[in-house]
């Protein structure tokens, strides 16, 4: 292995001196940064495959955060000493850096992907999370893997009534707001928050503040890779490229020997075309070309062949389909057996211009996969369309009208507290328990806290959904919704000294059809109020959405499955009456607009009552 001087860029933003180093450790992987702010230190490692596997129809990103004790001098709790399965500090680092990232590579993009951050150095007064998104953008900027980055991250707090900049951790504990964003330069991709007192316009201009700073570590990172970056395998202008070189070449074989021959187009004839021979003689440049050229090529031609199955379906069955789309308030079987039978109807009746059936009429492998790809892809464009031109949702709904609301306490008898908490097609039940402060939890990882009498669990189980499955502990996603309506909760909890328990929330969704995690906000606060516990104020939350087609954009209200599904972003709102409590973002696009985002937190109002014995009430008043 060659062995070259390091490369190193350094950035200042706020309180925190990052700086990024490459050259000098975990060399084979492809990309691996090493990035310090004070004594804190995270490597950040991103590996890719060079070709996708088969039949894969998704991005298969994975991020892992390994928190080790001796970053902080410590040696672990427990009989084995020695780190086991994630906590749920790296478990919610590795969800905010998984959010951000993974709208940001090519269409059609299937290759494995795997990022680690290792946090080997901890001061405890940077903080290791936002360095760990950092670091992990930068090594996919670096590596040749086809990110189209980079991303910045920092935190903002609140601090005695001033707005800082990537503050101390120390300072954070008197902070009343914990604001995490992510963005490119040009806009924000996602926002974690918690918060005690905060109103709308002080979070708008802690957004922005974040933005300036994101500009700042984004300036730095393309300064790094312009430094240390290798070529990459594809981008955003290759593809382009490439697809005015060869896309008519791709049409033109699908229409003489249909689907089944351009696998073999591509492997035969187009890639020696764009990439020169592999011999004895060839380079490491000779290799990179060709790969690029593999790489591109067979994005180019998934692109072109969805698009023309695409315009089949949509001319010769686009009806159906708009009829189809119209059923999303149907049961889930209902739902599914008129999803089949219309597949079934496009592939038995589409006219192909082109070879693609048997003598018996049957489709063959490809071309059927094709098919149903273009379905699935039809039927998303229309429903899009229904809601962002025509403004028409699945359910009928307008853009401001929210599902059915009920709400209930009490429903089982002999636990402390319950709330049970119905919004159309969502339903949670959250339990409320009261414990004494020795019953605390204690914290064992790298933050400065160290024990907790707020405890919230959430659990997503296979029922809610009418699916069956394992039921093996707690997943990503229901650590991340359980921390959400804690952050949503903890502003309103009486302090020790007033109430002197521990309170466990246990939040079990029984239905799901669309933000079950603020439907746990809900369901909490009614569960709180029935335990007697002395909340300063109701909390409530709700999720509102978008689509974005062409120039028309939709904010959407009490978003639902589908529209959180096929839909641009998903913002989740919690407060009381007055402020905010905690945010959440996450966007499908390159990035939302701050101004975007302040609209939609202005188009909101909660209004939560009730007492301990009597009927309990949840308003959402929405201003669009």
């Amino acid at each position: 292995m060659t062995t070259t001087a390091p490369t190193t860029v350094t950035v200042e933003v706020g309180g925190m001196n990052m700086s990024f180093e490459t050259g000098r450790l975990a060399r084979q992987a492809s990309g691996a940064v090493y990035a310090t702010a004070g004594g804190t230190a995270v490597l950040g490692t991103a590996v890719g495959r060079p070709k996708p596997k088969p039949g894969m129809d998704f991005f298969p990103l994975t991020i892992d955060i390994e928190e080790k004790m001796y970053a902080a001098g410590k040696i672990p709790g427990g009989f084995f000493k020695r780190e086991g399965r994630a906590g749920e500090k790296a478990t919610l680092t590795a969800r905010m850096i998984d959010r951000p990232i993974r709208p940001l590579w090519p269409k059609g993009y299937r290759n494995d992907v795997h990022c680690v951050g290792t946090v080997l150095s901890v001061d405890m007064e940077n903080s290791h999370d936002i360095l760990a998104i950092n670091a992990i953008s930068a090594a996919l900027m670096i590596s040749p893997l086809p990110f189209m980055g980079p991303v910045g991250a920092v935190r903002v707090g609140l601090i005695e009534g001033e707005l800082q900049l990537n503050p101390e951790m120390p300072h954070m504990l008197s902070s009343d707001l914990d604001l995490i964003v992510c963005g490119t330069t040009e806009a924000i991709t996602m926002v974690e928050s918690g918060a005690n007192v905060v109103d709308e316009e002080t979070m708008l201009k802690a957004l922005e503040l974040a933005h300036e700073g994101i500009k700042a570590i984004c300036e730095a990172q393309l300064e790094f890779a312009s430094k240390a970056g290798q070529p990459k395998w594809t981008s955003a202008d290759a593809i382009e490229e490439m697809t005015g070189r060869y896309a008519d070449r791709i049409r033109e074989a699908l229409h003489a020997d249909g689907a089944a021959a351009i696998e073999g187009l591509v492997a035969d004839t187009l890639v020696p075309d764009a990439a020169p021979p592999i011999d004895l003689d060839s380079t490491e440049d000779d290799i990179a070309a060709r790969k690029r050229a593999q790489l591109t090529l067979g994005i180019v031609a998934d692109q072109v062949l969805l698009h023309e199955f695409s315009t089949l379906v949509d001319t010769q069955f686009g009806e159906d389909l708009a009829r189809l789309a119209d059923h999303e308030q149907d049961g889930k079987e209902l739902k599914a057996a008129k999803r089949d039978l219309m597949v079934e109807k496009v592939r038995a009746g589409l006219e192909l211009p082109f070879p693609g059936r048997g003598e018996d009429g049957t489709l063959d492998e490809a071309t059927g996969r094709l098919v149903g790809s273009a379905v699935d892809a039809t039927s998303k464009a229309i429903v899009r369309r229904k809601i962002a031109v025509d403004k028409r949702r699945p359910d009928g709904r307008s853009e401001r009208e929210i599902r059915p609301i009920s709400t209930e306490i009490g429903v089982a008898p002999r636990n402390h507290g319950a709330g049970l908490f119905t919004r159309g097609q969502t339903q949670v039940l959250t339990i409320a328990t009261l414990g004494s402060t020795k019953e605390e939890q204690r914290i064992d990882d790298l933050s400065l806290e160290t024990n907790k009498y707020y405890i919230h669990h959430y659990n997503f189980a296979p029922f809610c959904v009418g699916e069956t499955g394992f039921m093996r502990g707690p997943k990503r996603r229901d650590i991340g919704h359980g921390a959400l309506a804690e952050r949503a909760l903890v502003p309103v909890i009486p302090a020790l000294d007033d109430f002197p328990y521990t309170i466990r929330m246990v939040s079990e969704t029984l239905e799901s059809n669309g933000s079950s995690s603020m439907a746990s906000v809900c369901g909490s606060t009614l569960a709180l109020m029935d335990a007697g516990v002395p909340i300063t104020a109701p909390v409530a939350g709700i999720a509102m959405g978008l689509i974005q087609e062409g120039d028309s954009t939709t904010i959407l209200t009490d978003i639902q499955g589908a529209e959180d599904h096929l839909g641009d972003m998903d913002f989740k709102v919690a407060g009381t009456r007055e402020f905010i409590t905690a945010l959440q973002l996450d966007t499908k696009l390159s990035g939302i607009p701050a101004n975007v985002l302040g609209d939609a937190l202005g188009d909101m109002d909660f209004k939560v009552c009730g007492t301990r014995e009597g009927v309990t009430a949840l308003q959402m008043d929405i201003k669009i």
